[in-house]
């Protein structure tokens, strides 16, 4: 597969002369493995004299459809993956500041757990926007380096994982709240944490390699699909599970069963657009691996569990009214006559849990 970026219009004789030139020497470049040798072996036009940008052979590439490695689809993926995450940074800030304004008395370990995800989420901004400068900035006009691997895209690859497994552990924390038993739980911060442990080895690889074609290959390919495949697993399994729980807790009571659809559909909302996320990302890099919109998709990831986390706690002051307000309403209704089911009681008072500190 080729990358051919030139103006037609302004294309000239000698320009299609180097196109044959370079289309016949790359046959000879099958047998040459490492992608440097490749790319010094390829004769690479200066952008300054001719109207054609480059053009050179990357190792390994397959005709797959869709798969379209271009400016567009490589840096522009990155690009707006990046403006997209840093987006998401301004609102997990801002969530921040408002959770330590509307809960000062909350434990000390959700205040430092806020605390490490936003510092984490601060951290990956930092790489990505590291990433997307060595890329486009640094390496222009270098099209020779347009296959390596900034070592901060690496990084940025565990720091996502950090922040996904502190988001999941705290999730199958409250499961366990709910459902007073550990044999959900239990398996999510398993899952959670074979899926960071896999983001390190990827970190690894990616660092070692270098190189995009060589961190497509079989291995370590299959450790980064465990990876996101187990993140998006993780979250799908929290998101019904809540669901699921609090659809059965639902009581005789309107009010008391509007707070608990409330609770219902921020669960929904936190825990779908990340999980959705998760697998678009997933499947781009199944089906287009050499391109980088997957790693565009990707970059929104942390930012999206960070944003989760920070929701469900700042909603939590919402609910709370709408409890104290219910409350009222159910002892006027009870006074006034009407039936009551203490059986109710226990039920209500579990889901009090997902508001409680």
């Amino acid at each position: 597969m080729y990358i051919k970026l030139f103006n037609e219009r302004n294309a000239t004789l000698s320009t299609i002369i180097d196109l044959l030139r370079l289309d016949l020497a790359s046959t000879k470049t099958n047998n040459i493995q490492k992608p440097e040798d490749r790319l010094k072996f390829c004769s690479v036009i200066p952008l300054s004299s001719r109207p054609l940008l480059y053009i050179f052979q990357l190792p390994t590439m397959v005709s797959v459809p869709g798969d379209v490695t271009t400016v567009a689809t490589t840096f522009g993926a990155m690009l707006l993956g990046t403006c997209f995450g840093c987006s998401l940074t301004g609102l997990v800030f801002v969530q921040c500041v408002l959770y330590y304004k509307l809960y000062p008395g909350d434990y000390a370990w959700t205040k430092f757990l806020v605390f490490v995800v936003w510092a984490l989420d601060l951290t990956h901004t930092i790489l990505i926007i590291t990433t997307v400068w060595t890329s486009v900035i640094t390496n222009y006009n270098k099209p020779e380096n347009m296959d390596i691997i900034p070592p901060a895209l690496g990084l940025s690859v565990a720091v996502t994982a950090a922040i996904t497994f502190l988001v999941h552990c705290f999730f199958a924390n409250r499961i366990r709240k709910l459902m007073k038993t550990w044999y959900i739980a239990a398996p999510v911060v398993v899952l959670a944490f074979f899926r960071l442990f896999t983001a390190c080895i990827s970190t690894s690889e990616i660092i070692r390699l270098k190189h995009y074609s060589l961190f497509i290959r079989p291995y370590p390919a299959w450790i980064f699909t465990s990876g996101v495949t187990l993140s998006a697993s993780v979250e799908i399994i929290i998101t019904t599970t809540m669901v699921i729980f609090l659809g059965t807790r639902k009581t005789g009571f309107a009010n008391m069963n509007h707070i608990i659809n409330s609770l219902i559909l921020y669960t929904l909302e936190t825990g779908s657009i990340s999980a959705f996320v998760t697998v678009a990302s997933l499947i781009c890099w199944l089906i287009m691996r050499h391109n980088l919109i997957f790693l565009g998709m990707h970059f929104a990831i942390a930012k999206l569990y960070a944003n989760s986390l920070l929701a469900t706690l700042n909603t939590r002051k919402r609910l709370r009214i709408d409890r104290m307000y219910s409350s009222e309403r159910d002892q006027n209704g009870v006074s006034a006559g009407l039936p009551y089911s203490g059986g109710n009681k226990s039920r209500v008072s579990v889901c009090f849990l997902l508001i409680a500190r």
